[in-house]
């Protein structure tokens, strides 16, 4: 767990910031007939072109700078020069941005993460659903990402809209500390497992949803990296990095256009 330092405040806001916008855009360019590759250009280029780095790109070997997800792919999702989307789909978008400084002669990087699933051309009324309840179930997370509220808080508050929506709960991830190494303690469940771990002022943490249409189990593929849903039915993610403090968190990934339910 890293507790944010004053000084490093300006850069954490600032890659948060850029996660937010860097997301919009190329969830805005997605579309029937683009390909999952031709979108992870989009983003390289387009934090690239801002002056820093793509957190995915060859984080532990990972081979592009978004994670994309298609239907029953849940994360991790790897993009292709041969997946083309379609009207119907939805594809989940996973970005971290990395804004990196040089500290006693060593890369230090302050990171934003954030994730959103958006629909391709005319999805069922179900599915559209499904991407709604997400949403508010990260929304519901955030509000009680409270300082000094429980682990317990935020993973109960997003299980309460999964339950009602009668959607599987992904179990096998969730959220988690950000730091210099990207993912830090503590890991934060999307339901209530009964952890009294609070939210200490300075945390800089990521919570992110994943609701299945099935069932909640996943499993990856051989490639080693895409998690699918094990009955092979859609899947939904969203996520926000945030800034914990004395009373409700900041929102550091939130995107230019979004209104915060």
């Amino acid at each position: 767990m890293i507790l944010t330092k004053d000084q490093d405040l300006d850069n954490i806001r600032l890659a948060g910031r850029l996660t937010g916008e860097v997301l919009e855009i190329i969830s805005r360019a997605a579309a029937p007939g683009m390909t999952t590759w031709e979108l992870d250009e989009l983003a390289e280029k387009t934090i690239r072109g801002f002056g820093h780095i793509p957190t995915f790109k060859g984080y532990r070997k990972f081979p592009g700078t978004v994670c994309i997800s298609v239907n029953e792919e849940v994360v991790h999702g790897i993009p292709s020069k041969k997946k083309v989307l379609k009207d119907g789909d939805v594809v989940s978008l996973d970005i971290g941005v990395s804004v990196r400084t040089v500290v006693d002669g060593k890369n230090f990087d302050f990171i934003g993460d954030s994730a959103m699933t958006v629909p391709i051309g005319k999805v069922t009324e179900r599915v559209q659903k499904m991407l709604d309840d997400t949403q508010a179930s990260l929304y519901a997370g955030i509000k009680a990402a409270r300082g000094h509220a429980t682990l317990d808080e935020i993973g109960g508050a997003v299980e309460d809209i999964g339950k009602a929506g009668q959607y599987g709960i992904v179990r096998d991830y969730g959220g988690h500390g950000i730091g210099p190494d990207y993912h830090e303690d503590p890991f934060i469940f999307n339901y209530r497992t009964g952890s009294k771990t609070k939210l200490k002022p300075g945390m800089v943490i990521a919570i992110e949803p994943m609701f299945n249409l099935g069932g909640h189990k996943v499993r990856t593929k051989s490639d080693g990296w895409t998690v699918v849903t094990q009955d092979y039915k859609p899947s939904a993610h969203f996520e926000h990095s945030l800034l914990i403090t004395e009373g409700e968190p900041e929102i550091l990934t939130k995107r230019p256009s979004e209104v915060i339910l």
